[in-house]
């Protein structure tokens, strides 16, 4: 036998453990989403040389059958669990209006997600538990995406006085919509936020209820529907009146084009460099936030490494964010990183202990800096890897103890 077991799984069904099988192990090391037990598999693991990285523990009764969903769930009335039926949902959980005696034949039922299910059917969610938000759909409504954009068919294809609901938002903007047809149909909407043109506010402002927060496209704006850069491209896409629904980031090359820019909305953060403020407040945009940043921006990288060759060949420095994982080479000075780099939305810098201090004053929403003096891999589960050289190892979907 090997002197060591490592097991990686989903899901680790211990409930039917015996010790025998596991004591001549020096070290068992336990990776999984889910530990499932019960009060006799408890006792047995603490007599066992176990280090656990478990997500959730379930204390289940032996008869208990234990079922996982990786994404969607739906649960209708249709629906046949097992007998003695733990569910756990890694995903989203829909619930159908016909599911009310379904629920009850599940022992319980665990979402790490969220689950949507109809308001009459709130009130029996008692062996639910949610890692996550709980959305109430109203009885009479039809469900439509998240995020609406109406199109010209809808009219058409609705039903009359229909009742439908987006959970974000619900956006009406193509001016070839019918809006005459929407109206004799009595249409409603129950939705957070309704996005459209300012010219179709009073045909679209009964549609929803006196709470439900306008986001309106001033008349003769072009809408832009996501994230921009200010370029050439942008302006000769969509003219000079903007309205961005999302964030807009201004580069280096952009500074020309601010100056054409007659008006410009912007739902999001604005991003831009110092030297770009003056010449950017002086054309009166709206904007959530102004953000600004250092010379050249790099983002949206799972691993990068920035060395002091990047620095010096961005004039005005560099600045990099939603990145997981940032190595800063040694060759890079601490008064150069406070000189030349910014840093944001990323989970782990990686850098030397001169730099760490640095580092740390031009960061913003940064996780972890390590300086290779407080890596966890000299303690915890890491330390216990490093030493697994005789080893069995057991990669599965379940794998029961």
């Amino acid at each position: 036998m090997k002197k060591n077991l490592v097991i990686n799984t989903e899901i680790c069904d211990a409930r039917n453990i015996k010790e025998e099988n596991y004591a001549g192990y020096e070290q068992i090391i336990l990776n999984a989403e889910i530990l499932v037990v019960d009060n006799k598999s408890k006792e047995v693991l603490h007599k066992l040389p176990v280090t656990t990285n478990v997500e959730i523990t379930l204390d289940l009764e032996k008869d208990a059958c234990l079922s996982m969903i990786n994404g969607e769930y739906e649960i209708t009335g249709n629906t046949v669990p097992e007998e003695h039926s733990v569910l756990f949902v890694n995903g989203t959980l829909r619930i159908g209006k016909d599911a009310q005696e379904v629920l009850k034949q599940y022992q319980c039922i665990q979402v790490n997600g969220s689950v949507r299910c109809p308001r009459s059917l709130a009130s029996c969610l008692g062996n639910i538990q949610v890692n996550g938000n709980t959305m109430v759909i109203p009885d009479d409504c039809t469900e439509l995406k998240d995020d609406f954009e109406m199109d010209t068919y809808f009219p058409l294809r609705a039903k009359e006085h229909g009742n439908y609901f987006a959970a974000r938002r619900v956006r009406v903007l193509d001016e070839k919509i019918n809006l005459e047809t929407l109206k004799d149909k009595h249409i409603h909407f129950v939705t957070k936020t309704l996005l459209t043109r300012e010219e179709m506010i009073p045909d679209v402002i009964g549609m929803v209820d006196e709470n439900t927060e306008l986001q309106v496209v001033p008349a003769g704006y072009s809408y832009v529907s996501k994230d921009a850069v200010l370029d050439e491209m942008l302006l000769e896409k969509h003219g000079t009146k903007l309205y961005i629904d999302g964030s807009l980031t201004l580069e280096k090359s952009s500074t020309p084009w601010i100056e054409k820019l007659e008006n410009l909305q912007v739902s999001g953060v604005v991003t831009l460099l110092r030297s770009q403020v003056e010449a950017f407040r002086a054309i009166g945009a709206e904007y959530k936030e102004l953000e600004i940043v250092k010379g050249k921006i790099v983002k949206n990288h799972s691993s990068l490494t920035v060395d002091a060759a990047m620095l010096e060949q961005a004039e005005d420095g560099v600045t990099v964010k939603n990145c997981a994982s940032l190595k800063v080479k040694e060759d890079i000075s601490p008064e150069a990183i406070l000189e030349r780099l910014q840093i944001a939305n990323c989970a782990t810098i990686k850098c030397s202990p001169q730099q760490k201090s640095a580092l740390q004053m031009v960061s913003k929403n940064v996780a972890n800096i390590e300086d290779g003096e407080d890596s966890g891999e000299k303690t915890g589960v890491f330390s216990v890897l490093k030493q697994l050289a005789d080893s069995k190892i057991v990669n599965a979907e379940k794998y029961l103890m």
